[in-house]
């Protein structure tokens, strides 16, 4: 028996909050619906939880890693819902601030990390123990699914709505780990 554990990787801006443009601010995330009971039940099935996101607002200097980090700071304190122990966690955020022709020149440059390229679910899969043939991305992007098929895990188009609704369609394995107690 493997002792690697099944996974789920979220894309960040599309598919965790709405996507309205290089948010950088907690005042202007706004949480996909569904969103923090998918990750809860995710937590309570002992499956490994993700972010993996392409954040090239960075290399063009519409905000620093240190906002970034800053808002994603805000999203666990969020989701943990003042709780000990959480109501839902994050266990790892993997963030790709590079890109070819960056106004930022320290960002100015390719990354194996920058989806569609798998660098960020790979270092996931690694860091987090998970089984790629038990895990799965959720992501708004074609290049989301192409990282994902890169990685050798399964891939999911999110094209909105509720979030949990989409991934128990998908992700049955979830369902009995839901216990709708999220309630915010």
């Amino acid at each position: 028996m493997s002792s690697l554990r099944p996974g789920l990787l979220l894309d960040r801006d599309g598919v965790i909050n709405v996507n309205h443009g290089y948010v950088s601010e907690w005042a202007k995330f706004d949480l996909i619906p569904g969103v923090e009971r998918l990750i809860g039940a995710a937590n309570r099935a002992g499956w490994g939880v993700a972010v993996v996101t392409n954040q090239s607002g960075i290399a063009r200097g519409y905000f620093d890693e240190a906002q970034m980090h800053a808002l994603h700071d805000e999203l666990r304190a969020h989701l943990a819902g003042g709780a000990t122990p959480p109501l839902a966690w994050i266990d790892a955020i993997y963030h790709c601030p590079y890109l070819k022709g960056a106004t930022v020149p320290a960002f100015d440059r390719d990354s194996e990390d920058r989806k569609p390229r798998p660098g960020m679910l790979l270092k996931a899969i690694a860091d987090l123990g998970l089984d790629p043939a038990r895990t799965a991305l959720i992501g708004d992007s074609p290049s989301d699914i192409v990282a994902a098929d890169a990685a050798g895990v399964a891939g999911h188009l999110f094209e909105g709505g509720d979030l949990w609704d989409f991934a128990a369609a998908r992700l049955p394995a979830l369902v009995r780990h839901d216990a709708q107690g999220l309630v915010r």
